[in-house]
């Protein structure tokens, strides 16, 4: 772990996430306000003691819907990374490892969902199923699955003919101690990285389905929801585009700076 912190851009990236991790945390148990109640006597407030972030159109606490925001962003991220890396970790080992025409047709699948761009293929299904969490969350999952199965392949192709592999091969270890006590290991910081740009990915299309009104629905809070309410009031309420923009920006940024930090930390 140390040498990753050697990276500034891994430095960056750690402060800035488990800041905005420990806001996820506290908002599971405390947010200022009833992220639903309104107040329409002080609606579109500026920033101040009462309501530190101001309030939004219908008066509610913009900082207590921010903070109920980024809890949907991170859970919508945390899913699909999870099953991206689960059906990627599966599929990508077994096409690197066995190669041959099982490789040719798995890769064939995944090159075809990596033509299309994941939200056009997020908006696609959303269309079919539904609106909903349960969808945003498995469509979300189906498009961080072709990305996972590409690194994971990669690593398990360069590392397959090692010669520490074809000696476990001889001392009569199994397949899958191979694949995954000897192989996976090597290929961390790739994985690891590649979690990094999918949590990016996952925040990022969950805001912009949101904002298009394909993701969550109101009244519940997501940043996309926000942004898109607060586009009728930014001339008058400037701070009310400005604080869902920034947050959605620095969950990006900081992702990234991890996966950079990440990857140079492997390289090194």
């Amino acid at each position: 772990m140390k040498k990753y912190f050697k990276s500034l851009n891994f430095t960056f990236g750690f402060i800035l996430i488990s800041l905005i991790l420990a806001l996820f945390i506290v908002s599971l148990f405390y947010t200022p306000y009833d992220i639903t109640e309104m107040d329409l006597r002080n609606r579109l407030e500026s920033p101040s003691s009462e309501h530190l972030l101001g309030t939004d159109q219908f008066g509610r606490d913009i900082l207590s819907r921010i903070m109920k925001g980024i809890e949907v962003s991170l859970s919508m991220g945390l899913l699909s990374v999870a099953s991206g890396l689960v059906f990627g970790l599966i599929i990508g080992s077994f096409s690197g490892y066995f190669g041959g025409k099982i490789d040719e047709a798995v890769m064939k699948i995944i090159d075809s969902l990596m033509a299309f761009p994941g939200v056009l293929i997020a908006m696609m299904l959303i269309a079919v199923l539904g609106n909903g969490i349960f969808n945003t969350a498995l469509a979300l999952s189906i498009m961080a699955v072709p990305r996972f199965a590409r690194i994971i392949r990669s690593g398990y192709m360069e590392y397959r003919d090692k010669d520490f592999i074809k000696a476990e091969r001889v001392r009569g270890a199994g397949i899958f101690r191979i694949m995954y006590l000897h192989i996976l290991p090597n290929i961390k910081s790739e994985i690891g990285a590649t979690i990094s740009l999918s949590f990016a990915s996952a925040i990022m299309s969950e805001a912009g389905l949101s904002y298009l009104g394909l993701g969550m629905q109101p009244p519940n809070p997501s940043l996309g929801i926000m942004l898109s309410e607060a586009q009728d009031y930014m001339l008058r309420a400037p701070w009310y585009v400005l604080i869902p923009t920034a947050i959605i920006a620095l969950l990006v940024i900081a992702f990234n700076l991890l996966s950079d930090g990440i990857r140079e930390g492997g390289e090194k």
